[in-house]
């Protein structure tokens, strides 16, 4: 429905030739976006399938993006989108079995002290990406 603002000949038939040949097409994927907010908030601020090694999510987040991937105005089956979630820092401590060793928060100070910190065990999978990275005494993600 948002495409046909910028499409209104309807030359166009995909996203990718939308968004070359109309400069404010630009604008589609923060449209779109608003209809993913209500369903982005049933998750409760906590990111979708990606659980600790008991089974329970565990990564809570504190904003995503939408960004359409492509999409095709006459083929529904073709939409594809992502939606990238960030999370609070992470201190990013080992990596043991193809599994992050992880504690919420930037423990890099409490681990250089020995003072006791609390972790969680994420197993490395698709989708699940390191934004940025902090060298230090220990590593902290985001």
């Amino acid at each position: 429905m948002q495409a046909q603002t910028y499409n209104q000949e309807g030359k166009y038939r995909t996203f990718q030739e939308i968004s070359e040949n109309v400069p404010a097409a630009s604008n589609l994927s923060y449209l779109v976006s608003t209809a993913a907010v209500n369903y982005i908030r049933q998750l409760k601020d906590i990111v979708p399938d990606i659980t600790n090694v008991y089974g329970k999510l565990c990564i809570p987040f504190e904003h995503f993006k939408f960004e359409i991937i492509q999409s095709d105005v006459k083929d529904k089956s073709s939409h594809k989108v992502a939606v990238y979630f960030y999370s609070e820092p992470i201190t990013w401590i080992d990596t043991l079995d193809a599994k992050l060793l992880i504690a919420y928060g930037d423990q890099r100070e409490s681990l250089h002290s020995g003072s006791e910190v609390e972790t969680d065990l994420i197993a490395l999978q698709p989708f699940l990406n390191i934004s940025t990275i902090i060298q230090g005494t220990s590593n902290k993600l985001t």
